[in-house]
């Protein structure tokens, strides 16, 4: 098992994505938050930027990409956008690296999660599978999928409450969706679960959290999206963000990756038999379906709610495991 495990990752290793991720952000073909001028700032590079909030937060995000800008060689593609310079496709490739990366980490992480939660090892190599596929509704090309990577392995750790606690305040500097995703997840466990006397801890840890990464952009109040510090504008955005949603890129990005992960939570915990997760779980999608009404703009919130995916595909493939093992025959004693 351990083989067959170790020879999967080694031929996602070596799979061409990295090579997709690159030339998706090279080209600019899908939108995405730019953080190559950030990752230049901080490599002290010419062309480097301080972004604006929310992005600016996101320090240590754009700082585990730095390994790579120093280690990687500069790729040069056939009919590359003109004017730009060595660093900036050099950053480019590390933080296309930096989500490689992540997504093979959070499906190995996936996977070893499923083993402990009791799925076989075919159904655990295909939970991180689907793990991997679901981070494509997120921007693939920017930093989410090292957030779901950090959201994945707070699954992981969450019954560890000292180091759970470590993973939520290195969060805080990471991606503040992660602390939020964990804390809708464990409110609506103490809220609603059956077992929310253990929910209670990790629960007011990751409250903590995004109360604190709160605190500190209300401290630091860096330009750029002012309209998420104005309480007064909400109901605007609201109504802004509804209208998008009715159209058709809308349905696209926000209503589609909405149904799909509703859909799976659905199907995933008519079977609960898994330890770690509950049928209450599925509070966090409007959770966080509300936080995109409420702090995005237009065309977000199908990216923003995909972050939960970690909390149902687990289940998801138990409910398959299950209704594939064979029933166990009835001896009749008559």
């Amino acid at each position: 098992m351990k083989r067959a495990a170790l020879a999967f990752l080694a031929v996602l290793a070596l799979s061409p994505f990295y090579f997709v991720l690159y030339r998706l952000a090279l080209f600019d073909t899908v939108p995405h938050d730019d953080y190559a001028p950030y990752l230049l700032w901080l490599a002290g590079a010419p062309h480097g930027v301080v972004p604006d909030s929310p992005y600016a937060y996101r320090l240590l995000s754009v700082a585990a990409a730095w390994p790579f800008y120093r280690l990687l060689p500069v790729l040069s593609l056939t009919n590359q956008p003109a004017g730009l310079s060595v660093e900036t496709m050099r950053a480019i490739a590390a933080l296309s690296m930096l989500s490689f990366t992540s997504l093979l980490a959070t499906g190995g992480l996936m996977a070893w999660l499923g083993r402990k939660e009791g799925l076989n090892p075919g159904a655990a190599a295909c939970a991180g599978g689907v793990a991997m596929a679901l981070i494509w509704h997120t921007q693939v090309t920017a930093i989410d999928p090292l957030a779901l990577l950090f959201i994945t392995a707070g699954l992981c750790a969450v019954r560890r409450p000292w180091l759970f606690a470590a993973l939520l305040a290195v969060s805080i500097g990471v991606n503040e969706k992660i602390a939020m995703v964990l804390a809708a997840w464990l409110a609506a466990r103490v809220v609603f679960g059956p077992d929310r006397r253990w929910a209670m801890l990790p629960a007011l840890q990751a409250i903590v959290a995004v109360l604190l990464y709160g605190a500190l952009v209300l401290t630091l109040r860096l330009p750029g999206n002012a309209y998420q510090l104005t309480p007064g504008g909400y109901f605007g955005t609201i109504s802004e963000n509804l209208a998008a949603y009715a159209t058709a890129r809308g349905l696209l990005l926000n209503i589609m990756p909405s149904l799909v992960l509703f859909t799976i939570a659905g199907i995933g915990h008519r079977q609960i038999g898994t330890g770690l997760f509950r049928r209450t779980d599925i509070w966090a999608i409007p959770a966080m379906l509300l936080v995109a009404l409420v702090l995005t703009q237009f065309y977000q919130a199908g990216r923003l709610v995909m972050h939960t995916a970690p909390l149902f595909v687990i289940p998801l493939m138990a409910a398959l495991q299950a209704r594939d093992e064979p029933r166990k025959p009835s001896h009749d004693h008559g």
